[in-house]
């Protein structure tokens, strides 16, 4: 059997191949900062502490932690691009309405969809413009500082003192939630999405594209109250 096989019949790396590969390209083993730790690393027996040794360790250490956080990174990326994605769409899905009630029902249906959340609710207080709707629905005075306090956004676990008034049947069975303050033309307002995933909304998250989203939603329905 040749030198280059081993018992269970694979070839391995024609060595000569390697060094050639090596010779010709120096700088490969010391710019592998892992690598060269391995290749350089001391075998001493003596008891002497080898400095070298344990500095090329603690590199080692960093960098294989550099290189999980940059993993972390790169994942967080993608989950926020897709994440922005879904609300441009949802956006541009809402703009296709031609009236409020149009609006009701895309809020109800296709946002609650592309976001992957079980409800969606807009709350206009002291006005309910619509007679029949599942979305756009008007609260009591008060209830806006009720929910939300001095908060603009308010991210994290249902509340299960309001819960029922912000989702209906819904409040018993969703966990987590994110509510956007609102204004409609002089009336206070709020939008608020919920899901049973407890961990979707949490306290910390960044903001800015449930912003986007809170924007919009008011510019539309702000705008299709005027027209009517």
């Amino acid at each position: 059997m040749s030198d280059r096989e081993h018992a269970g019949g694979e070839d391995l790396p024609d060595t000569d191949l390697i060094r050639d590969f090596l010779v010709s390209n120096p700088d490969f083993v010391r710019e592998d900062a892992e690598l060269f730790s391995l290749v350089v690393e001391s075998g001493r027996t003596d008891g002497a502490i080898d400095l070298g040794a344990a500095a090329r360790d603690k590199l080692r250490d960093e960098i294989r932690q550099l290189r999980s956080l940059n993993a972390s990174i790169v994942e967080t990326a993608r989950a926020n691009l897709a994440i922005q994605s879904q609300i441009h769409m949802a956006v541009l899905a809402l703009l296709e309405v031609d009236s409020l009630a149009g609006l009701d029902k895309k809020i109800s249906g296709r946002l609650t969809g592309a976001l992957g959340i079980d409800v969606c609710r807009v709350l206009i207080e002291g006005h309910a413009p619509l007679k029949s709707a599942e979305s756009i629905l008007g609260a009591a005075e008060g209830f806006v500082g009720d929910v939300l306090g001095d908060h603009v956004e308010l991210l994290g676990p249902i509340n299960p003192a309001n819960a029922h008034a912000l989702y209906g049947q819904q409040g018993a069975r969703v966990s987590s939630q994110a509510i956007v303050r609102l204004d409609f033309g002089g009336h206070d307002g709020l939008m608020a999405l919920a899901t049973r995933d407890a961990q979707l909304f949490q306290a910390g998250q960044g903001t800015e594209l449930l912003n986007f989203l809170a924007r919009a939603v008011e510019r539309m329905v702000v705008q299709w109250l005027h027209q009517s």
